[in-house]
């Protein structure tokens, strides 16, 4: 993608400077006093469904608004990969395993395994960019959403668990509760760490906090950046994310999106770490949540603390 080239006010200042140049000094344009181009461009940013997803979107149109741009927001959806590509939004926020369906299945980068590790989710940013599907991918987030085991530290104890092949060698004892109604990935890749006939249960996303408090020989599927994990004391085990996706947050930007927007995209994303992830959920999460777009205005609090 090539972006669009801007004119802003700060080129007119120049020219209106080097004119000036036989009656005063003149060195610096107005901008540099801190005055910012006004900017007519509009862009449509496409949120993820989940609250911390939406208060993210949130995060990055305040970042493009504050560099003079027009922020509209779609409607949270589950896919909001597919508004960029089919050309209702300019910009979408998503997790990058959610991006493999918009390439042709010969180029999914997964390995027979189908779980993406992390070297093969930076490799998804080359083979979309390089497919010239009508969009560019930007650089990848540290900060990762990728799923892990949780339990109890008591049940942690009781079943002598602090790794997958502990977890393997108690998984007779043990149910396995997530989210997700498929099962079929973590099945094999439990039965590759040893564990044979692991019981699954799914849950309503919701209901995966109580799962986890009212746990009793129970391991829960939840996000890393969770904040409840470590709020309440609860325990990863340790390598299990490797059972999962990895899951790094990636930005697609439409061709409307020029330079000026693409690097303010990607500043966002560079101060986008593991715990500002879990700062952000913490906000949006819970009997006192914050409404994402709320969240998303401690951004600079939650990056600096």
């Amino acid at each position: 993608m090539k972006f669009p080239h801007t004119t802003p006010a700060r080129t007119l200042a120049l020219a209106a400077c080097v004119l000036a140049l036989p009656l005063a000094g003149c060195t610096n344009p107005p901008q540099d006093a801190g005055t910012e181009p006004s900017r007519d461009v509009a862009l449509r940013i496409a949120p993820a469904a989940d609250p911390t997803g939406q208060a993210l979107a949130h995060v990055y149109g305040d970042a493009l608004e504050k560099l003079g741009y027009t922020i509209s927001f779609a409607k949270p959806s589950q896919d909001p990969y597919r508004q960029v590509a089919d050309g209702a939004a300019d910009i979408a926020i998503d997790t990058a395993p959610a991006a493999i369906g918009l390439l042709p299945a010969d180029l999914d980068p997964r390995g027979e395994d189908q779980r993406l590790s992390g070297d093969e989710a930076k490799a998804l940013v080359g083979l979309v960019n390089d497919a010239e599907l009508g969009f560019t991918a930007l650089p990848l987030s540290e900060g990762d959403a990728d799923a892990v085991m949780v339990l109890s530290g008591a049940e942690a104890i009781e079943y002598s668990i602090d790794s997958v092949a502990s977890l393997a060698a108690a998984c007779s004892e043990l149910a396995f509760v997530s989210a997700a109604a498929s099962t079929a990935g973590l099945d094999s890749a439990l039965a590759g760490a040893g564990c044979a006939d692991p019981v699954f249960r799914t849950v309503d996303a919701a209901k995966l906090h109580d799962e986890l408090r009212a746990s009793v020989g129970r391991v829960v599927v939840l996000e890393r950046q969770d904040a409840v994990i470590g709020d309440e004391g609860f325990s990863m085990v340790d390598g299990s994310s490797e059972l999962f996706d990895a899951a790094p947050y990636l930005a697609l930007a439409g061709d409307a999106v020029d330079r000026d927007a693409a690097d303010g995209l990607n500043q966002v994303t560079r101060q986008m770490n593991q715990q500002a992830l879990i700062g952000l959920n913490r906000m949006v999460s819970g009997p006192d949540a914050m409404a994402p777009e709320d969240a998303a205005q401690r951004w600079r609090w939650i990056i600096d603390n």
